[in-house]
């Protein structure tokens, strides 16, 4: 793939206008100088997951080349949410840096005035390292960063793509393909189905962390979860025929208890070798590759998800760092996210197998001679980010939303019928919209 061809990955996956190169502001004489905030004391709020725990790592690093010392939280990614409103709305200065979900929290924490606008930062010769360059940033993921005026919010961490995990090693045992249709992952779930030794498939069932994975297939059933005018969209025929299929796999060919799976659950449950196929994001391959914690190490496959009966998507996912607007150390806060998304960090990310948005990093030396994972992980990840799609609608009341839907699918899988639950939800979801949408 050319750089051409990478800067412009994920650009689908977003909506609006990309932001474009900076005019550098003057420095007026100052130079950049890591030790510029030396003795200065910092708290990161962050949530676990791969990104973050890599980059934790390294902070060591930070501290010795700027004199500042860090300290930080991390919190599964619906607690750390919770915390981060709590505090913000408090008004609380505490937390200096965050690890922002951007597509639960873009919409709301701008509007909020929760973020501190990077562009002057960006456009700082004193503030910024020469070697950052923004540029370096896919086109989607600069898009997902940036609010409908051109604001910056965050810098974003990695993009993540829902894909298709598969055991390579029983596929192989089997003479079986991996599917290239959700009517064949339909098939193959019930042929691999043998409980309690083997379940066909898992994805998430939880409410509110099963709204990503149900808004990928839906994309795939050809629907869309507003109308082209913003209204909710959420009882037509796709959207039906989105969680018959999704409640139905689950309910027949899913693990007990998978109502109450998040990601963490259903890694869990497939590193442990308890399932056939797995559908969630790319970047936990981490786990499931783990030589010292997951028996399936070596033994997964990595797929685009299958084509549906509306086309061929891939949900997408941007996290950013950011800085709180209530953050008595912005500046010096900044030196933390600039350096957390750095060329050199991103190198590391990607070797580790954390997939980045970093352009120069996926032509990285070190890359190509560390692969951490085999050639179908890479090929899945970039063939999905070409034709990815932001997986949850960019309003301002989404954590709103995924309540929503996500009790909808859970009723669902326990077998409630689809089109009550649904015209619940959709009742529900305009309200939120007609509340929270106003111009």
């Amino acid at each position: 793939m050319s750089r051409r061809d990478l800067l412009r990955v994920g650009g689908a996956a977003v909506l609006g206008a990309g932001v474009g190169p900076f005019v550098w502001a003057s420095a007026k004489g100052q130079t950049f100088d890591w030790k510029r905030f030396r003795g200065k004391e910092l708290f990161v709020m962050l949530a676990k997951h791969p990104w973050p725990e890599e980059m934790v790592k390294w902070i060591p690093e930070f501290q010795d080349l700027t004199g500042m010392k860090v300290n930080y939280e991390m919190l599964p990614d619906q607690q750390q949410r919770q915390k981060n409103v709590v505090q913000f709305t408090a008004g609380d200065p505490g937390t200096d840096a965050f690890y922002s979900s951007l597509h639960v929290e873009k919409k709301r924490f701008w509007k909020s005035g929760w973020y501190e606008p990077l562009n002057p930062y960006l456009q700082n010769r004193s503030l910024t390292n020469p070697d950052f360059d923004w540029n370096d940033f896919t086109e989607g993921a600069r898009t997902t960063a940036a609010q409908p005026d051109g604001t910056i919010s965050a810098i974003p961490c990695f993009m993540d793509a829902l894909i298709l995990f598969y055991r390579k090693d029983i596929f192989q045992a089997k003479g079986l393909k991996p599917p290239k249709t959700m009517a064949e992952m339909e098939e193959l779930a019930k042929k691999l189905h043998n409980p309690p030794q083997m379940y066909g498939i898992v994805y998430r069932g939880l409410k509110n962390a099963n709204a990503a994975t149900w808004d990928g297939m839906l994309f795939n059933f050809g629907g869309d979860m507003l109308t082209k005018d913003g209204k909710a969209n959420l009882t037509s025929k796709e959207a039906v025929a989105t969680t018959e299929y999704y409640a139905r796999l689950l309910r027949n060919y899913g693990p007990p208890g998978v109502v109450q799976f998040n990601w963490y659950e259903c890694s869990s449950a497939f590193s442990q070798g308890q399932i056939a196929m797995y559908y969630d994001g790319v970047n936990f391959a981490n786990i499931l590759e783990d030589k010292e914690k997951a028996k399936t190490a070596g033994k997964v496959g990595y797929v685009i998800f299958p084509k549906g009966p509306g086309g061929q998507w891939a949900a997408t996912f941007t996290p950013g760092m950011a800085i709180s607007r209530l953050s008595r150390n912005k500046e010096a806060a900044w030196y933390f996210v600039q350096w957390s998304t750095s060329k050199k960090n991103y190198v590391r990310q990607l070797v580790a197998g954390v997939g980045v948005p970093r352009v120069s990093a996926w032509s990285a030396p070190e890359v190509q001679a560390k692969r951490k994972y085999p050639q179908d992980w890479y090929e899945a990840y970039l063939e999905s980010l070409k034709v990815g799609r932001l997986g949850v609608p960019e309003i301002v009341g989404v954590t709103e939303y995924r309540d929503i839907i996500g009790v909808a699918i859970e009723k669902a899988i326990e077998g409630a019928d689809v089109r009550t639950v649904l015209n619940q939800a959709q009742k529900e979801f305009q309200e939120l919209l007609d509340k929270t949408e106003k111009a």
